[in-house]
């Protein structure tokens, strides 16, 4: 009888055992396991930004409107701000920039600037050069930029310039003649620039840029094509000056493809992108 009972008793402790793991109640590792699980849930995976375009922008230094495109994370969170690129020649690059950050899953604001389109482009071509490109950075960081950030949230300590060919170019200029002391621009990307254009003006004012202050921060990362069609021999040129130059605090990182001068853009966008952020 008494045996009896005790496997009766077994058989009630068997079950009630069985009941109480089945409800998360007797192991509390299945349980920190569900609630890991729904943590991750809540989590909000990256989710590709939004493409906008805005109205043009006129300028008191140039004398011309130029029209605008944005691209913003689209998980943004309040009270974050976020790095800017200011992507020119946008007409042809925007798309190029926004797919790699999309890919890369990089949330970062593009503010893309279109050129004035006159003829064969000259107005880009003259304002990408010395003396003119200083009217160029003005109507950037004087007039785009302080409109653009009072709207959208831009990290100000963030900014990057990028450009191609002509743009290019003038990337390296703002490099040179932005204040040495509060740079506007911290990083800087040029993708085979014309630096054929006036390579004497470009080392006097790399010379007088040393003058003004042995410091010059920035992340600049300078690309090069050299298919059949580039400007790799110029841009190698300009980094050799700025290596010369010996600047404290210039991350400067080069990059050279077997491409040709437009193709080189896209083919180049992702690893520039990611030695732009890494830390």
């Amino acid at each position: 009888m008494y045996t009896l009972f005790k496997v009766n008793l077994n058989i009630v402790f068997c079950i009630l055992a069985l009941f109480l793991s089945a409800c998360g109640g007797a192991d509390n590792s299945d349980t920190g396991t569900a609630q890991q699980g729904l943590s991750d849930q809540v989590v909000q995976s990256f989710v590709p930004g939004e493409r906008l375009q805005l109205d043009a922008i006129a300028s008191s230094y140039t004398g011309v409107s130029y029209p605008l495109k944005i691209y913003l994370p689209q998980n943004r969170v309040a009270n974050k701000t976020y790095p800017v690129i200011y992507a020119l020649d946008a007409e042809w690059r925007f798309d190029t920039i926004a797919d790699s950050l999309d890919d890369n899953k990089m949330e970062v604001i593009v503010v893309g600037v279109e050129n004035y389109a006159d003829d064969n482009y000259k107005h880009r071509e003259g304002y990408s050069q010395w003396p003119l490109a200083r009217d160029y950075f003005d109507f950037i960081n004087n007039e785009l930029a302080p409109s653009i950030e009072a709207r959208y949230p831009v990290n100000q300590s963030d900014r990057t310039i990028m450009g191609h060919s002509n743009t290019g170019l003038f990337v390296g200029l703002v490099l040179l003649m932005d204040d040495p002391q509060q740079p506007f621009f911290h990083r800087h990307v040029s993708f085979d620039g014309s630096f054929w254009a006036h390579p004497e003006t470009t080392s006097q004012l790399i010379d007088d840029r040393r003058a003004q202050s042995q410091a010059l921060k920035s992340r600049t990362i300078l690309v090069g094509a050299n298919g059949s069609i580039g400007n790799v021999l110029y841009v190698r040129q300009f980094d050799a000056l700025l290596e010369r130059a010996n600047f404290a605090q210039l991350d400067l990182t080069y990059l050279e493809y077997k491409q040709d001068h437009i193709p080189v853009v896209a083919h180049s966008m992702d690893d520039v992108l990611t030695a732009l952020y890494q830390n």
